[in-house]
Protein backbone atom coordinates (compact mmCIF):
# COMPACT_ATOMS: atom_id res chain seq x y z
CA UNK A 1 0.00 0.00 0.00
CA UNK A 2 1.67 3.22 -1.21
CA UNK A 3 0.36 6.73 -0.73
CA UNK A 4 0.64 9.62 -3.14
CA UNK A 5 1.88 12.91 -1.76
CA UNK A 6 -1.68 14.21 -1.56
CA UNK A 7 -2.89 11.06 0.21
CA UNK A 8 0.03 11.30 2.63
CA UNK A 9 -1.07 14.82 3.53
CA UNK A 10 -4.72 13.75 3.91
CA UNK A 11 -3.80 10.91 6.25
CA UNK A 12 -1.57 13.19 8.31
CA UNK A 13 -4.38 15.68 8.87
CA UNK A 14 -6.93 12.90 9.52
CA UNK A 15 -4.75 11.35 12.25
CA UNK A 16 -4.17 14.73 13.88
CA UNK A 17 -7.90 15.43 13.77
CA UNK A 18 -8.68 12.04 15.35
CA UNK A 19 -5.85 12.14 17.92
CA UNK A 20 -5.13 15.80 18.78
CA UNK A 21 -3.10 14.85 21.89
CA UNK A 22 0.23 13.02 21.60
CA UNK A 23 -0.62 10.73 24.52
CA UNK A 24 -3.89 9.71 22.86
CA UNK A 25 -1.97 8.83 19.69
CA UNK A 26 0.64 6.91 21.69
CA UNK A 27 -2.09 4.90 23.41
CA UNK A 28 -3.70 4.00 20.10
CA UNK A 29 -0.35 2.82 18.68
CA UNK A 30 0.44 0.79 21.80
CA UNK A 31 -2.99 -0.75 22.42
CA UNK A 32 -3.98 -1.44 18.81
CA UNK A 33 -0.62 -2.14 17.14
CA UNK A 34 1.56 -3.14 20.11
CA UNK A 35 4.19 -0.59 19.06
CA UNK A 36 6.04 2.21 20.87
CA UNK A 37 5.34 5.61 19.33
CA UNK A 38 8.50 7.17 20.77
CA UNK A 39 10.61 4.43 19.22
CA UNK A 40 8.98 4.95 15.84
CA UNK A 41 8.58 8.69 15.49
CA UNK A 42 10.22 11.55 17.34
CA UNK A 43 9.56 15.20 16.56
CA UNK A 44 9.22 18.67 17.97
CA UNK A 45 5.45 18.76 17.54
CA UNK A 46 2.52 16.45 16.82
CA UNK A 47 2.62 17.09 13.07
CA UNK A 48 6.26 15.97 12.85
CA UNK A 49 5.51 12.87 14.94
CA UNK A 50 2.52 11.86 12.80
CA UNK A 51 4.52 12.47 9.62
CA UNK A 52 7.28 10.11 10.80
CA UNK A 53 4.73 7.56 12.05
CA UNK A 54 3.16 7.33 8.57
CA UNK A 55 6.64 7.18 7.04
CA UNK A 56 7.62 4.24 9.27
CA UNK A 57 4.34 2.40 8.65
CA UNK A 58 4.66 2.73 4.88
CA UNK A 59 8.33 1.71 4.85
CA UNK A 60 7.73 -1.40 6.99
CA UNK A 61 4.49 -2.49 5.31
CA UNK A 62 1.91 -1.94 8.07
CA UNK A 63 0.22 1.19 6.76
CA UNK A 64 -3.15 -0.54 6.25
CA UNK A 65 -2.98 -1.82 9.83
CA UNK A 66 -2.28 1.73 11.07
CA UNK A 67 -5.36 3.08 9.27
CA UNK A 68 -7.49 0.19 10.54
CA UNK A 69 -6.24 0.66 14.11
CA UNK A 70 -6.97 4.38 14.00
CA UNK A 71 -10.48 3.72 12.64
CA UNK A 72 -11.18 1.13 15.32
CA UNK A 73 -9.94 3.48 18.04
CA UNK A 74 -12.03 6.42 16.78
CA UNK A 75 -14.71 4.98 14.44
CA UNK A 76 -16.84 8.10 14.53
CA UNK A 77 -14.18 10.47 13.20
CA UNK A 78 -15.37 11.68 9.75
CA UNK A 79 -11.85 12.54 8.49
CA UNK A 80 -10.57 9.01 9.12
CA UNK A 81 -13.71 7.47 7.63
CA UNK A 82 -13.41 9.57 4.47
CA UNK A 83 -9.74 8.62 4.05
CA UNK A 84 -10.31 4.90 4.73
CA UNK A 85 -13.06 4.72 2.11
CA UNK A 86 -10.49 5.47 -0.61
CA UNK A 87 -8.90 2.09 0.11
CA UNK A 88 -12.08 0.10 0.88
CA UNK A 89 -11.13 0.02 4.57
CA UNK A 90 -14.60 1.28 5.56
CA UNK A 91 -18.11 0.95 4.08
CA UNK A 92 -18.47 3.41 1.24
CA UNK A 93 -21.06 6.13 1.37
CA UNK A 94 -23.33 6.34 -1.66
CA UNK A 95 -22.47 8.92 -4.26
CA UNK A 96 -24.86 10.44 -6.74
CA UNK A 97 -24.51 13.02 -9.44
CA UNK A 98 -24.81 16.70 -8.56
CA UNK A 99 -28.24 18.05 -9.52
CA UNK A 100 -29.39 21.59 -10.24
CA UNK A 101 -33.04 20.86 -9.49
CA UNK A 102 -34.95 18.73 -7.00
CA UNK A 103 -35.89 15.81 -9.23
CA UNK A 104 -37.03 13.27 -6.61
CA UNK A 105 -38.76 14.31 -3.42
CA UNK A 106 -37.63 11.04 -1.82
CA UNK A 107 -33.95 11.99 -2.20
CA UNK A 108 -32.72 14.45 0.42
CA UNK A 109 -29.53 16.43 1.02
CA UNK A 110 -27.33 14.93 3.72
CA UNK A 111 -24.97 16.52 6.22
CA UNK A 112 -21.76 14.74 5.20
CA UNK A 113 -19.94 14.88 8.54
CA UNK A 114 -22.97 13.77 10.54
CA UNK A 115 -23.71 11.00 8.01
CA UNK A 116 -20.17 9.63 8.13
CA UNK A 117 -19.95 9.88 11.90
CA UNK A 118 -23.22 8.01 12.35
CA UNK A 119 -22.13 5.26 9.95
CA UNK A 120 -18.90 4.92 11.93
CA UNK A 121 -20.89 4.42 15.12
CA UNK A 122 -23.27 1.89 13.57
CA UNK A 123 -20.32 -0.23 12.39
CA UNK A 124 -19.60 -1.10 16.01
CA UNK A 125 -23.24 -1.84 16.88
CA UNK A 126 -23.91 -4.60 14.31
CA UNK A 127 -22.62 -8.13 14.81
CA UNK A 128 -22.33 -11.44 13.00
CA UNK A 129 -24.32 -14.21 14.70
CA UNK A 130 -22.68 -17.64 14.55
CA UNK A 131 -24.63 -20.75 15.56
CA UNK A 132 -22.81 -24.08 15.80
CA UNK A 133 -25.64 -26.54 15.09
CA UNK A 134 -25.05 -30.31 14.62
CA UNK A 135 -25.80 -29.83 10.92
CA UNK A 136 -23.10 -27.15 10.58
CA UNK A 137 -22.31 -23.51 11.27
CA UNK A 138 -25.02 -21.02 10.33
CA UNK A 139 -24.83 -17.23 10.20
CA UNK A 140 -27.09 -14.27 10.74
CA UNK A 141 -26.80 -10.60 11.60
CA UNK A 142 -27.91 -8.78 14.73
CA UNK A 143 -27.72 -5.31 16.24
CA UNK A 144 -27.74 -3.67 19.65
CA UNK A 145 -30.86 -1.84 20.82
CA UNK A 146 -29.56 -1.28 24.35
CA UNK A 147 -26.44 -1.90 26.44
CA UNK A 148 -27.10 -5.65 26.58
CA UNK A 149 -30.09 -6.15 24.26
CA UNK A 150 -29.73 -7.55 20.74
CA UNK A 151 -32.34 -7.89 17.97
CA UNK A 152 -32.31 -10.36 15.11
CA UNK A 153 -34.83 -12.59 13.31
CA UNK A 154 -36.71 -15.36 15.05
CA UNK A 155 -35.80 -17.70 12.21
CA UNK A 156 -32.08 -17.04 12.80
CA UNK A 157 -32.42 -18.22 16.42
CA UNK A 158 -35.20 -20.74 15.88
CA UNK A 159 -33.05 -23.84 16.39
CA UNK A 160 -31.71 -22.45 19.68
CA UNK A 161 -35.16 -21.43 20.96
CA UNK A 162 -36.69 -24.78 20.02
CA UNK A 163 -33.64 -26.60 21.37
CA UNK A 164 -34.12 -24.93 24.73
CA UNK A 165 -37.75 -26.04 24.68
CA UNK A 166 -36.85 -29.59 23.59
CA UNK A 167 -38.75 -29.14 20.33
CA UNK A 168 -35.93 -28.86 17.76
CA UNK A 169 -35.94 -31.18 14.73
CA UNK A 170 -33.33 -33.96 14.69
CA UNK A 171 -30.99 -32.04 12.39
CA UNK A 172 -30.82 -29.22 14.94
CA UNK A 173 -31.42 -31.11 18.17
CA UNK A 174 -29.14 -30.14 21.01
CA UNK A 175 -28.51 -26.58 19.83
CA UNK A 176 -28.28 -24.38 22.93
CA UNK A 177 -27.50 -20.80 23.86
CA UNK A 178 -23.89 -21.80 24.50
CA UNK A 179 -23.55 -22.60 20.77
CA UNK A 180 -24.14 -18.94 19.84
CA UNK A 181 -21.35 -16.39 19.31
CA UNK A 182 -22.08 -12.70 18.75
CA UNK A 183 -19.06 -11.32 16.88
CA UNK A 184 -18.77 -7.53 16.73
CA UNK A 185 -16.14 -5.52 14.75
CA UNK A 186 -15.59 -8.26 12.16
CA UNK A 187 -14.12 -6.29 9.23
CA UNK A 188 -11.85 -6.95 6.28
CA UNK A 189 -8.98 -5.35 4.36
CA UNK A 190 -9.35 -4.54 0.68
CA UNK A 191 -6.95 -7.38 -0.23
CA UNK A 192 -9.20 -9.94 1.46
CA UNK A 193 -7.24 -10.24 4.70
CA UNK A 194 -9.09 -9.82 7.97
CA UNK A 195 -8.35 -6.61 9.83
CA UNK A 196 -9.40 -8.14 13.08
CA UNK A 197 -11.32 -11.27 14.04
CA UNK A 198 -13.74 -9.18 16.04
CA UNK A 199 -14.87 -9.11 19.64
CA UNK A 200 -16.89 -12.09 20.87
CA UNK A 201 -19.84 -11.96 23.22
CA UNK A 202 -22.17 -14.70 24.41
CA UNK A 203 -25.80 -14.88 25.44
CA UNK A 204 -26.63 -14.42 29.11
CA UNK A 205 -26.59 -17.63 31.15
CA UNK A 206 -30.19 -17.19 32.24
CA UNK A 207 -33.17 -15.28 30.84
CA UNK A 208 -31.37 -14.68 27.54
CA UNK A 209 -34.64 -14.84 25.61
CA UNK A 210 -36.45 -11.56 26.29
CA UNK A 211 -39.15 -11.76 23.64
CA UNK A 212 -39.86 -13.36 20.29
CA UNK A 213 -42.40 -13.35 17.51
CA UNK A 214 -42.56 -16.19 14.94
CA UNK A 215 -42.57 -15.92 11.17
CA UNK A 216 -45.19 -16.96 8.65
CA UNK A 217 -44.16 -20.11 6.80
CA UNK A 218 -46.63 -19.71 3.93
CA UNK A 219 -47.86 -16.84 1.77
CA UNK A 220 -50.70 -15.70 4.00
CA UNK A 221 -50.81 -12.20 5.49
CA UNK A 222 -48.64 -12.01 8.66
CA UNK A 223 -50.56 -10.91 11.73
CA UNK A 224 -49.28 -8.27 14.19
CA UNK A 225 -47.84 -11.06 16.38
CA UNK A 226 -46.05 -12.80 13.49
CA UNK A 227 -43.15 -10.39 12.89
CA UNK A 228 -40.09 -12.72 12.79
CA UNK A 229 -38.06 -11.00 15.48
CA UNK A 230 -36.32 -11.98 18.69
CA UNK A 231 -34.86 -9.89 21.51
CA UNK A 232 -31.83 -11.43 23.24
CA UNK A 233 -30.02 -10.59 26.47
CA UNK A 234 -26.21 -10.58 26.16
CA UNK A 235 -23.76 -11.65 28.85
CA UNK A 236 -22.13 -8.35 29.83
CA UNK A 237 -22.97 -4.90 28.51
CA UNK A 238 -21.25 -4.43 25.13
CA UNK A 239 -23.06 -1.13 24.61
CA UNK A 240 -21.07 0.35 27.50
CA UNK A 241 -17.79 -1.38 26.56
CA UNK A 242 -15.05 0.47 24.72
CA UNK A 243 -14.47 -0.82 21.20
CA UNK A 244 -11.70 -3.32 20.50
CA UNK A 245 -9.48 -5.78 22.32
CA UNK A 246 -7.52 -4.15 25.16
CA UNK A 247 -9.14 -0.86 24.21
CA UNK A 248 -7.43 2.25 25.53
CA UNK A 249 -9.22 4.22 28.27
CA UNK A 250 -10.32 6.97 25.89
CA UNK A 251 -11.57 4.68 23.11
CA UNK A 252 -15.23 5.34 22.24
CA UNK A 253 -17.94 3.25 23.82
CA UNK A 254 -19.79 0.95 21.45
CA UNK A 255 -23.25 2.37 22.10
CA UNK A 256 -26.42 1.04 20.48
CA UNK A 257 -28.94 1.91 17.79
CA UNK A 258 -31.78 4.02 19.15
CA UNK A 259 -35.28 2.83 18.34
CA UNK A 260 -37.27 5.76 16.88
CA UNK A 261 -39.89 7.40 19.09
CA UNK A 262 -42.44 7.42 16.26
CA UNK A 263 -43.09 5.03 13.40
CA UNK A 264 -41.08 6.20 10.37
CA UNK A 265 -43.32 6.21 7.32
CA UNK A 266 -42.41 4.69 3.95
CA UNK A 267 -42.86 6.23 0.52
CA UNK A 268 -42.30 4.36 -2.74
CA UNK A 269 -38.85 5.28 -3.98
CA UNK A 270 -37.39 6.10 -0.54
CA UNK A 271 -33.73 5.09 -0.08
CA UNK A 272 -32.88 2.13 2.15
CA UNK A 273 -29.49 1.24 3.64
CA UNK A 274 -28.72 -2.16 5.20
CA UNK A 275 -25.63 -2.81 7.36
CA UNK A 276 -25.11 -6.56 7.26
CA UNK A 277 -22.93 -9.68 7.20
CA UNK A 278 -24.00 -11.22 3.87
CA UNK A 279 -23.00 -14.90 3.59
CA UNK A 280 -21.26 -14.46 6.95
CA UNK A 281 -18.73 -12.12 5.36
CA UNK A 282 -17.13 -9.19 7.19
CA UNK A 283 -19.36 -6.18 7.64
CA UNK A 284 -20.85 -4.68 4.48
CA UNK A 285 -23.10 -1.77 3.59
CA UNK A 286 -25.72 -2.24 0.85
CA UNK A 287 -27.82 0.68 -0.34
CA UNK A 288 -30.35 1.60 -2.96
CA UNK A 289 -31.37 5.22 -3.35
CA UNK A 290 -34.69 4.18 -4.95
CA UNK A 291 -35.47 1.17 -2.79
CA UNK A 292 -38.91 1.13 -1.18
CA UNK A 293 -41.55 -0.69 -3.21
CA UNK A 294 -44.55 -0.95 -0.89
CA UNK A 295 -45.93 -1.89 2.52
CA UNK A 296 -48.50 -4.66 2.89
CA UNK A 297 -52.09 -3.95 3.94
CA UNK A 298 -51.65 -4.37 7.69
CA UNK A 299 -48.17 -2.85 7.97
CA UNK A 300 -46.32 -6.06 8.87
CA UNK A 301 -44.03 -6.24 5.80
CA UNK A 302 -42.14 -3.62 3.82
CA UNK A 303 -40.64 -4.60 0.46
CA UNK A 304 -37.52 -3.04 -1.09
CA UNK A 305 -34.78 -3.61 -3.67
CA UNK A 306 -31.66 -3.22 -1.50
CA UNK A 307 -29.39 -6.27 -1.91
CA UNK A 308 -28.94 -9.00 0.70
CA UNK A 309 -27.68 -12.59 0.90
CA UNK A 310 -28.17 -15.53 3.28
CA UNK A 311 -26.53 -14.37 6.50
CA UNK A 312 -28.09 -10.92 6.16
CA UNK A 313 -31.18 -12.02 8.07
CA UNK A 314 -31.58 -9.88 11.18
CA UNK A 315 -29.86 -6.80 9.72
CA UNK A 316 -30.97 -3.28 10.62
CA UNK A 317 -32.47 -1.22 7.78
CA UNK A 318 -32.10 2.56 7.79
CA UNK A 319 -33.37 5.56 5.91
CA UNK A 320 -30.85 8.00 4.45
CA UNK A 321 -30.53 9.84 7.78
CA UNK A 322 -29.67 6.62 9.66
CA UNK A 323 -33.04 6.30 11.35
CA UNK A 324 -33.85 2.65 12.03
CA UNK A 325 -36.91 1.79 9.92
CA UNK A 326 -37.03 -2.01 9.55
CA UNK A 327 -35.62 -5.42 10.46
CA UNK A 328 -34.58 -7.34 7.33
CA UNK A 329 -35.82 -10.93 7.23
CA UNK A 330 -36.12 -12.46 3.76
CA UNK A 331 -36.09 -12.22 -0.02
CA UNK A 332 -38.42 -12.96 -2.90
CA UNK A 333 -38.82 -16.79 -3.12
CA UNK A 334 -39.30 -16.69 -6.90
CA UNK A 335 -36.52 -17.98 -9.16
CA UNK A 336 -36.13 -14.47 -10.56
CA UNK A 337 -36.31 -12.30 -7.43
CA UNK A 338 -37.62 -8.75 -7.58
CA UNK A 339 -37.60 -7.71 -3.92
CA UNK A 340 -36.31 -8.24 -0.39
CA UNK A 341 -38.49 -7.81 2.66
CA UNK A 342 -38.39 -6.78 6.29
CA UNK A 343 -40.58 -5.99 9.26
CA UNK A 344 -41.28 -2.27 9.82
CA UNK A 345 -39.73 -1.24 13.13
CA UNK A 346 -42.98 0.51 14.03
CA UNK A 347 -44.85 -2.81 13.99
CA UNK A 348 -42.25 -4.36 16.31
CA UNK A 349 -42.31 -1.40 18.71
CA UNK A 350 -46.11 -1.51 18.82
CA UNK A 351 -46.01 -5.18 19.82
CA UNK A 352 -43.36 -4.53 22.48
CA UNK A 353 -45.47 -1.69 23.84
CA UNK A 354 -48.50 -3.96 23.98
CA UNK A 355 -46.48 -6.61 25.85
CA UNK A 356 -45.03 -4.09 28.31
CA UNK A 357 -41.50 -4.61 26.98
CA UNK A 358 -40.79 -1.28 25.27
CA UNK A 359 -38.66 -0.23 28.22
CA UNK A 360 -36.07 -2.99 27.71
CA UNK A 361 -34.68 -0.95 24.79
CA UNK A 362 -32.18 1.87 25.15
CA UNK A 363 -30.52 3.07 28.34
CA UNK A 364 -33.41 1.77 30.45
CA UNK A 365 -32.01 -1.72 29.84
CA UNK A 366 -29.07 -1.17 32.22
Amino acid sequence: MRLTGRQYEQLLHALIDAFPAQMRLAQMVRFRLDKNLNALALGENLQDIVFRLIEAAQADGWLAQLIAAARESNPGNPSLLAFAQQFSLAPNAPRRAELEKIIKATQSFLDINMWRERLGQIEGQVCRIEIAAPSGLTFGTGFLLGPDVLMTNYHVMESVILGQQGMAPNSKAGTTASDVILRFDYKQLANGGTINPGTEYRLADAAWLLDHSPYVADNRLPQPDELDYVLLRIDGEPGYDRIGHNAEPEAPKRGWIEAPAAHPGFRPGDPLFIVQHPAGDPLKLAFDTNAILDVNENGTIVRYTTNTLPGSSGSPCFDSNWTLVALHHSGDPNWKPTYNAGTPIGAILARLEQRGLRNVLGAQAQ
